[in-house]
């Protein structure tokens, strides 16, 4: 699949939204330099809202700053609308003691406040906004403000005069590879900004749009491209000029293969494996572990890694075929030596851009030894007579059970028992003439198919006396 790193500078991508439309963007650059790492830098392909900077501030101590509004960028309006995604009416808040919100008293004219409209990523997916890299920006002070430059981090931001090739009153950041020439600065108005403005008259015309740099010399005016690609100082509080805002995304995101009827790519995001079921309790198991059937599914196709655990001990890790039957097993071995309790058996998978799925099945291990009925005991004393013992051996578990039966150290016999059927332990008259007199004992040995054994024991004494 394709990535967004993998497309030439100027190639056109769709993301995010506004008036209800997708946003179309240009390439502006690859990995640029101070820039987040590996980060494709995007910037509107158009112009998409006629917009202040700031508003007039009427309680700031500088005149023109009460008159044209403030150029300080890391307090604009601007900034801090391009940044919310909070709903109609709820971005604003204001941040410094004099601050103003952008509406119909404050900005040029009454043009185009933006007070009561939603913040701007409030058109943006979820994972668009998950998308967004925090970018570190370089900003020009006005002298008003100390001069210089100061850093703050946004994720949506005007770009700076020296981004675009501009000799500005600062040095903020490095040129983005599309800008050389005027040429290459000149932007449009998008239709739909245009009719958001109500200067219809605007739309697909070259028009001017803000810089995120203070002029130097001035409480009020902020750079912008002029509708020729030079640049221009306009009063912070003047609407009609453009929004063409920039951000960075990771290069590793993936496109379309091809582009659209407008000559745009797409973002595809990444989702999770799929592993069928849900979280359960498999149920109580003695002799015979439990087993569990699921099948993975990724709706990117991709190579999709499955790690199968028992509590923290892995039991395998493969890569699965996507949409195939999988069965979780516990080996012999392993399910002899697991203690009886609570266990879970969890099911990860994971795909090659290290989005995860969890499956979690809980059961209880409950093995108990066979039963063999009676208890240890004594027989007596035999002569001519043959001891014999009589016994039946149960199971919790109902599997396979066998038994051996031994006097002393020789075994007499074993056999698989029938589970609750009586079954009797004696000697044939000729082996009985064998066993010399004196003292003996028979030993009788359930086993399960687990190894639990269950031992019953019998003495008795031979005492065969001559004629």
């Amino acid at each position: 699949m394709a990535t967004l790193n993998s497309l030439a500078l100027k190639s056109k991508v769709k993301f995010g939204s506004i008036y209800g439309k997708p946003i179309v963007w240009l390439v502006a650059a690859k990995n640029h330099s101070g820039y987040p790492s590996g980060s494709v830098t995007l910037v509107t392909n158009q112009i998409i809202k006629l917009i202040c900077f700031d508003a007039k501030e009427p309680s700031n101590t500088y005149r023109d700053r009460r008159d044209y509004g403030n150029n300080r960028y890391i307090y604009s309006n601007l900034r801090q609308w391009l940044n919310s995604n909070a709903g109609a009416g709820q971005w604003y808040t204001a941040q410094h003691s004099a601050d103003q919100a952008p509406d119909s008293y404050h900005v040029w004219q009454s043009k185009c406040p933006y007070d009561t409209i939603a913040g701007f990523l409030n058109g943006f997916t979820a994972n668009d906004r998950a998308a967004l890299l925090s970018t570190t920006l370089t900003v020009g002070k006005s002298s008003t403000d100390g001069g210089g430059t100061e850093t703050c981090t946004d994720k949506i931001f005007p770009l700076s005069c020296t981004e675009v090739a501009l000799s500005g009153d600062h040095v903020c950041g490095s040129k983005l590879a599309i800008f050389s020439d005027d040429s290459s600065r000149i932007a449009t108005v998008s239709a739909s900004a245009a009719d958001d403005a109500n200067f219809g008259s605007f739309a697909n015309q070259a028009h001017s749009y803000w810089l995120r740099d203070a002029r130097a010399e001035s409480a009020d005016d902020a750079s912008s491209v002029y509708t020729k690609g030079t640049l221009i100082a306009k009063g912070a509080y003047v609407s009609d000029c453009g929004l063409r805002p920039a951000c960075n995304l990771s290069g590793s995101l993936t496109i379309s293969s091809t582009t659209d009827s407008d000559g745009c790519y797409t973002i595809s995001y990444n989702t999770p494996p799929v592993i069928s079921g849900s979280n359960g309790a498999l149920g109580t198991f003695g002799d015979t572990p439990p087993t569990y059937q699921y099948t993975v599914t990724d709706a990117q196709g991709g190579t999709v890694s499955v790690t199968e655990k028992l509590d923290s001990t892995t039991l395998r890790t493969y890569n699965v075929s996507l949409g195939n039957k999988n069965t979780l097993t516990i080996p012999t071995a392993t399910w002899k030596s697991l203690s009886n309790a609570g266990h879970t058996l969890t099911i990860t998978a994971k795909d090659t851009q290290g989005a995860t799925a969890t499956r979690t099945q809980t059961f209880t291990k409950n093995a108990t030894a066979p039963v063999i009925s009676g208890s240890n005991g004594n027989l007596g004393s035999f002569g001519e007579n043959i001891p014999s013992y009589q016994y039946t051996v149960t199971d919790a578990q109902g599997g396979t059970v066998n038994v051996t039966e031994k006097l002393d150290s020789t075994t007499l016999r074993t056999y698989k028992v029938t589970l609750g059927s009586a079954n009797t332990l004696t000697f044939s008259a000729d082996a009985w003439r064998k066993i010399l007199n004196g003292s003996h004992t028979l030993t009788i040995t359930a086993t399960d198919p687990l190894g639990l054994t269950t031992t019953r024991t019998q003495t008795f004494t031979k005492k065969v006396t001559s004629c």
